[in-house]
């Protein structure tokens, strides 16, 4: 027998077009097979829990130092093993033996001679062999294709399998020594080492039989009970039934599986199925012409049947309907008698009433057919049918999600139940792919929570993370003894003004970041070009959207507005004040709407939230500090966004304003990415996405995320309500990597949810996104169950997951990302209960009125201001971005340079294509990027004035 390992097959969320190739798949295979005996075997390995441990230690590069009396690295990984060890949970392991020749008893007889022949005729010793590899090859490239997707077992993998049949129903040891990688061959006498210290012992007349055995010298006993399949009524898979063979995955105990078939050849099944048919035929002129009844629609279904097979004689047999014969038989295994029957009564009811399993006596042969090499036991309860009906049971379907490297995330809750690991940056740095994530959930669904226990155990094994979450749940990690050292608190409406000056948020690229190109000074102003752009179409969407409605929509607001923009440049050092001051210029010189205009966006100036675009000459930019910041959290709490989908006109002003200080703060996030080291691992965090699609340059950060997230080894977390505002995004369904569908009740959005994971629409699914985290309905108990995503790892495993952070060492966490109102945390009348670590303030964020906070170490640890441990070397800030024009004129049509950032160090402009406005385009690059329209060619920008287009390299003024 040649024995292989198959790969575990995807079933859920998939179309049954899909599940109907893998099953002709796999009948083909077995088709292939005719005239062999096969020895299919099922069992279970607890989850390697040392294993992951050792591989996410070794993936957790650079994590962050302890702090004493915190929580540490140690009882982290520590607390993770112990709680992954608690929930019990296996890995399907599906084995299936192939016979490569038959053995008679002369063949047996020449083999024991086979010594003293190899010195009497070597010749034909090995030729025998040579027969036998080209025939094991052979059936080595016959599994190894779609379908059964095969391997050679590994001597490992026999070993396991060895032990899990003479062990039947024994506990499985969660690691067992492994054979010497110098071992080639085994002998005979070597098989001892699994008997030895099992017995198997049966009552007569007896339902189980007693294994007893001994593992790392204790001695422990199970009974074992062991079923058959009996009839089988006509199943529908895929259409309404799932592979027979997984119902008992869906079992809260281990079942082991051991099926003998025989595939038939075409001349041996001929004969049989003509009697068959005539057996047919028979009964039913039985009732027709004897007695002139109509038939029960079970003989009808089997006359159409016959109709079907003599087609198939005629035609003759193939691949996909050769006939086999075989027994299945099923092991369960309990503590005592009463607990091994009581499992083996589950399995009875989880079949019926489509199948019938049979508990026949002689329970020690049966068990002892679980070992590769015995006899059949019996040849009772043989099933016959097509090796397609037998594909059907799809033995290796499984749920496979994840990876086995990453941080635990929780557990799969459909027909298998198995750990889920996920890191975040495996597609970037192994799979080079996006590492754009969407989470996609209604209110309650647990979107921050998610977000919430991926930043706290990503930011454990060495990630860098910058969370924008508007509401402010996600501060609350910021307080934890163990990150408070690390991390920092923004809140954005009580910060400094300018912390939000569009000019500011993105960042500006570096000369050193562009030594490695073939041209650096080209490619470094190539990329101010492109920051400056950005810069400027940035503060043109944000001084619009300030704008009433009714005057943000008139044609000449946004000609006056572009006109003032482009005079003031894109330079970093610029802020909306100045584009005012040029309206102001500009209404002077005659231009009455800019007069408007700049009235409107004074009046707006005045709103205290408006004060965050304009800065304060006086102070420093507190992005510049030399911290070693892990997690930054920006919250705005206070503000009120419009109602989801709700019109532009129907905004206040106070709405339209929180949109665009939500654009900006997602700028501002963004901007930590460019200002780091590209190879460290990132993330980015944006809560209330939903708006960012509506506004052009929101969408422009998205894709810009998206594009550079591999190349800047980011992790991008999308939060929002609805897919379709993700979808909306060009390009998002097609760059999204992993994604994260929690409980959603539209119809609509059902679809787009199902759209954004790939998964097959119109088939069913829909309706259990809106059964995910079911709420119970007559409960006065808060809803704090764990909640349900289906999880798109990215890499084609799609699964229906429940998140986990119930872990003892993680109670902490959880009441921190616990975002349920409750009375009973406030201590006093009015007065929140007080934390025992002091929020870490933003530099530029003015202290809170009364006595300053405590300072000094926190917990033994060091003060925020000698935490240096290493200042991150700046790298390449790739700003490559093409910027949508979502505007039905040309005035964006052309690309002109109103900050000279195309001169080179001598002033001139490089010889390349001139533009119709005057603007050089370097000769081989086609960019589409923000075409600014010159309103007015005859008017020169003076001098020396605020906001002038002069060239700094040249002092030449544009005109």
């Amino acid at each position: 027998m040649a024995w292989y390992r198959l790969a575990a097959q995807a079933w859920s969320f998939r179309s049954d077009s899909q599940r109907e190739v893998l099953i002709r798949q796999i009948a083909a295979q077995l088709g292939e097979l005719q005239g062999r005996w096969l020895h299919l075997r099922v069992t279970t390995r607890p989850y390697p829990v040392h294993m992951w441990a050792e591989s996410f230690d070794n993936n957790a590069l650079g994590r962050m130092p302890d702090v004493a009396g915190a929580l540490g690295w140690d009882g982290f990984l520590e607390g993770e093993q112990r709680h992954l060890m608690g929930l019990s949970m296996s890995d399907k392991e599906v084995f299936l033996g192939i016979e490569v020749s038959g053995r008679s008893m002369l063949d047996r007889w020449v083999e024991k001679a086979a010594p003293v022949l190899g010195k009497v005729a070597p010749a034909a010793v090995r030729a025998e062999i040579a027969a036998l590899e080209s025939e094991v090859r052979h059936l080595d490239s016959l599994v190894a294709g779609s379908g059964l997707d095969a391997m050679p077992a590994t001597s490992d993998d026999i070993a396991w399998l060895m032990h899990r049949s003479c062990a039947l129903g024994l506990p499985a040891p969660r690691t067992m020594s492994m054979i010497p990688g110098t071992v080639t061959r085994w002998e005979t006498e070597d098989l001892a080492a699994f008997t030895d210290g099992v017995d198997m012992h049966q009552e007569p007349y007896a339902p189980t039989v007693r294994v007893v055995g001994r593992i790392r010298s204790q001695t422990m006993s199970r009974n074992v009970a062991v079923l058959s399949v009996g009839l089988m009524e006509g199943l529908r898979i895929p259409e309404v039934d799932d592979p027979w063979m997984q119902h008992s995955d869906r079992l809260p105990f281990p079942v082991e599986w051991s099926a003998r078939i025989y595939v038939r050849r075409p001349e041996e099944v001929a004969g049989e199925l003509q009697r068959q048919m005539g057996k047919v035929r028979s009964q039913i002129r039985h009732y027709t012409h004897d007695h002139d009844l109509d038939p029960p629609m079970s003989l009808a279904r089997q006359a159409d049947r016959v109709l079907e097979v003599e087609d198939e004689l005629t035609s003759g047999l193939t691949q996909l309907n050769t006939r086999l014969y075989g027994w299945w038989r099923i092991a369960v295994a309990g503590k005592d008698e009463s607990e091994a029957i009581g499992r083996a009564q589950q399995v009875l009811d989880i079949y019926r009433p489509k199948v019938q399993i049979e508990h026949p006596e002689a329970q020690y042969r049966y068990a002892r057919e679980f070992i590769p090499g015995e006899p059949l036991a019996s040849t009772a309860y043989r099933r016959r049918g097509s090796v397609t009906w037998a594909a059907a049971a799809v033995p290796a379907a499984t749920a496979s999600v994840g990876d086995r490297r990453g941080i635990m995330i929780g557990e799969t809750c459909t027909a298998t139940r198995r750990p889920v690991a996920w890191d975040p940056w495996l597609a970037q740095e192994v799979r080079r792919a996006s590492g754009l994530t969407a989470v996609v959930g209604g209110l309650g669904s647990g979107k921050s929570f998610l977000t919430g226990v991926i930043v706290y155990k990503t930011l454990r094994s060495g990630a860098h993370w910058t969370v924008l979450d508007p509401s402010g749940p996600l501060a609350e990690l910021t307080r934890l003894p163990e990150l408070a050292p690390f991390s920092r608190h923004i809140n954005l409406l009580r910060a400094d003004p300018g912390i939000l000056n569009p000019y500011r948020v993105v960042a500006e690229p570096r000369r050193d970041h562009f030594l490695d190109e073939e041209d650096p000074e080209r490619a470094w102003r190539r990329e101010r070009s492109l920051a400056a752009a950005t810069r400027r179409r940035l503060v043109l969407d944000v001084l619009t959207g300030l704008l009433p409605f009714e005057v943000a929509k008139l044609p000449h607001s946004r000609i006056v507005l572009l006109r003032a923009v482009r005079e003031v440049g894109g330079a970093a050092d610029r802020h909306p004040g100045q584009v005012i001051d040029a309206l102001r210029r500009h209404a002077r010189e005659g231009e009455e709407h800019a007069g408007v205009v700049a009235d409107f966006l004074e009046e707006r100036r005045e709103l205290p939230q408006a004060a965050l675009l304009f800065p304060d000459a006086s102070r420093d930019d507190p992005w510049q500090a030399d911290r070693d910041y892990r997690l930054t959290v920006l919250t705005m709490q206070g503000m009120t966004l419009p109602r989801p989908g709700s019109p532009r006109e129907e905004w206040t002003d106070n709405e339209a304003l929180a949109v665009e200080l939500l654009n900006l703060a997602s700028w501002l996030t963004q901007r930590t990415i460019y200002d780091a080291d590209r190879n460290l691992r990132k993330g980015v965090a944006l809560d209330e996405t939903h708006f960012l699609s509506q506004v052009p340059t929101g969408k422009v950060l998205i894709d810009r995320l998206a594009r550079d997230s591999r190349k800047f080894n980011v992790r991008a977390l999308f939060a929002s309500q609805l897919a379709g505002d993700l979808l909306r995004v060009s390009g998002f369904a097609s760059l999204v990597n992993a994604v994260f569908v929690g409980r959603t009740d539209d119809d609509e959005a059902q679809g787009e949810a199902l759209r954004l994971l790939r998964v097959p629409t119109g088939v069913g699914y829909e309706q259990m996104l809106g059964t995910l985290s079911p709420r119970p309905r007559h409960d006065d108990r808060p809803d704090d169950t764990p909640r349900q995503f289906i999880f798109a790892d990215g890499h084609g495993g799609v699964e229906k997951i429940r998140i986990d952070l119930e872990a003892p060492h993680l109670e902490h966490v959880r009441e921190a990302l616990d975002t349920n109102p409750d009375a009973s945390r406030v201590a006093a009348r009015g007065v929140p209960a007080a934390t025992a670590y002091p929020a870490v303030r933003a530099p530029d964020e003015p202290p809170p009125r009364g006595p300053e906070p405590i300072s000094g170490p926190v917990l033994g640890g060091p003060t925020i201001d000698d935490r240096r441990a290493h200042r991150i070397v700046d790298q390449r800030i790739d700003q490559r971005m093409v910027l949508a024009d979502d505007l039905d004129d040309d005035e964006f049509a052309e690309l002109d340079d109103p900050d000279g950032l195309l001169r080179d160090g001598n002033g001139h402009r490089s010889s390349s294509t001139v533009l119709p406005g005057g603007a050089a385009l370097l000769d081989d690059e086609a960019l589409d990027l923000l075409g600014d329209v010159d309103v007015d060619d005859g008017i020169e920008i003076v001098e020396g004035a605020p906001g002038d287009g002069r060239d700094r390299s040249s002092g030449e003024a544009v005109r």
